[in-house]
């Protein structure tokens, strides 16, 4: 696939970056879930959540940085934001 993302591989051959910011989201919130103690009170999730959207909101991007991989990040960083919040 070299650079390219799998939602580039649709059958009409367009990319779709709503499919990235959702898989973006489903990796954030996975990264998140093995990154946490089992154990862990809510206020250290909610902190832990912030601080991975931080690093998702600075991590380079694969690809040169096109519109799906933006799409993957601004999925993954609102997810944990998200959370953060709440």
């Amino acid at each position: 696939m070299g650079d390219d993302t799998s939602c580039a591989l649709a059958k009409d051959g367009r990319s779709h970056p709503a499919g990235k910011f959702h898989e973006g989201r489903t990796a954030a919130l996975g990264e998140l879930l093995r990154s946490c103690p089992t154990d862990a009170a809510g206020e250290t999730i909610v902190a832990l959540a912030a601080s991975l959207a931080d690093r998702w909101a600075t991590r380079p991007l694969p690809g040169g940085g096109d519109r799906d991989w933006e799409s993957y990040r601004s999925g993954g960083v609102e997810a944990l934001r998200e959370l953060a919040a709440s």
